[in-house]
């Protein structure tokens, strides 16, 4: 398979990039997954490099007024850049949170009525206030963030969450057909396929933020396990919305960990 398509249907599946998607892009995207840190520090990079744009620009333009507005700026720029990573990545990662949330509102229901549930057109108190909750953090740790340190923390932040990922795959498991069970049975068990996925995610760690990114990346692998751990008692395995879920809240402790 050529690399241009495996590229092209990674940023499909991850993010609103798509120049053309056929059928076979999640097969790809499941067979590839341990390639998912690399796009994530694509994804990262673009979001880095629009904040520290953004914040820049603004920057520039509020000192025409003759005053300093540095906390109004950075706001602005923060909440800019969130929104430019959620909708970069299509929402499907807080949709999957939310899902997990309107699961979690039903304390005493089954399996098969939580599953019902996350799928419904609805959306619960608890999935509301979990998706706002993740989100409002993230924001604000990215308004923490140095603004010469942004790119580098969103590109270790983002390899970090696509690291939970791939390590729900690989040591989950999944006991209904869906999106998720495709991941999890094309990475089950697939030691090797991790090992090269860690690699990459430390080196990008450790390349951009020394120790302090080996730290991130390695909460990525943390809250991957806590999130298997919470799939079985929520759905029974894995799912697509474990995976979203995953997704927003690694990002979110990863950057709580680059913002000390």
């Amino acid at each position: 398979m050529g690399a241009f398509k495996v590229f092209r249907d990674l940023m499909a599946f991850l993010t609103i990039i798509s120049p053309t998607r056929d059928e076979s892009f999640v097969r790809t995207s499941a067979r590839f997954m341990y390639l998912f840190p690399v796009i994530g520090a694509l994804i990262g990079f673009f979001a880095g490099l629009y904040s520290f744009f953004t914040y820049n620009f603004l920057s520039l333009l509020l000192s025409f007024l003759n005053g300093t507005f540095v906390y109004l700026t950075k706001g602005v720029a923060s909440v800019m850049t969130l929104a430019f990573l959620l909708v970069l990545t299509g929402l499907q990662h807080v949709d999957g949170l939310v899902d997990v949330g309107d699961a979690l509102s039903i304390r005493k229901a089954s399996i098969e009525d939580r599953i019902i549930i996350a799928h419904a057109w609805i959306v619960s108190r608890t999935g509301a206030f979990m998706a706002i909750l993740v989100s409002l953090c993230t924001l604000l740790f990215i308004f923490l963030m140095k603004p010469e340190a942004i790119i580098q923390s969103l590109i270790v932040a983002e390899t970090s969450a696509k690291l939970a990922m791939v390590t729900c795959a690989w040591q989950g498991s999944s006991l209904q057909k869906g999106l998720g069970s495709v991941f999890v049975d094309s990475m089950k068990k697939r030691h090797s396929l991790y090992f090269v996925s860690l690699v990459i995610s430390l080196l990008i760690g450790v390349l951009l933020f020394s120790l302090k990114g080996v730290l991130a990346v390695t909460l990525g692998i943390a809250v991957g396990g806590l999130m298997i751990v919470s799939s079985k008692s929520i759905f029974g395995g894995v799912t697509g919305d474990i995976f979203g879920a995953t997704n927003e809240i690694a990002r979110m402790i990863a950057l709580f960990a680059l913002v000390w």
